[in-house]
């Protein structure tokens, strides 16, 4: 394979990597999120679990295509450099990467917020017996997860939009 083909393909990979993150968040914030507002609790707590479980592996597989078709990208470009160099710190090019970088880490911690932290929160049920302060509280406790999950989201929505503006810049040599 020569190394312009390899660029196109990982340019490719990389273009559906953001745009099935980017789209996918659009449309979670801005699509299902009303729509569950419009229906009954019960089904909307039963909606939100099986989009977001959905979700999350296109999420989780954007986020890793992302990053090996990043790598890929600039190694068919011969800017394998900018990974270990000092031209990460010395050009725009190398200081807009880092910033994609560092903004990318921010995207997979919170990921592994959502999804290790606060999912299980919001589908743990109390147990039988439990008092109605037990009760209560769980139920605090939920509510606590949703409204970390909504700002979380909606951090990452706008991140995701930076990290795709800053992606662009590339192209003229960056920004940072």
């Amino acid at each position: 394979m020569t190394s312009k083909f390899v660029n196109v393909l990982a340019a490719y990979l990389h273009v559906i990597g953001v745009a099935t993150y980017l789209g996918g968040s659009l449309i979670m914030e801005f699509v299902v999120g009303p729509a569950q507002k419009a229906i009954p609790p019960a089904q909307a707590q039963v909606m939100g679990k099986k989009t977001a479980d959905r979700f999350l592996w296109f999420a989780w597989g954007a986020l890793a295509l992302i990053l090996a078709s990043g790598i890929l990208r600039l190694y068919s470009t011969n800017r394998e450099s900018f990974l270990f160099g000092d031209s990460l710190f010395d050009t725009d090019f190398g200081r807009t990467l880092l910033t994609m970088v560092i903004l990318w880490l921010v995207l997979v911690i919170n990921g592994s917020i959502i999804t290790f932290v606060l999912r299980p929160r919001l589908t743990g049920k109390t147990t039988a017996g439990a008092s109605a302060a037990q009760a209560q509280a769980h139920q605090q406790g939920q509510m606590q997860a949703v409204k970390w999950l909504t700002w979380l989201t909606r951090t990452d929505l706008g991140i995701a939009f930076v990290v795709a503006l800053l992606g662009s810049s590339l192209q003229f040599g960056g920004i940072a």
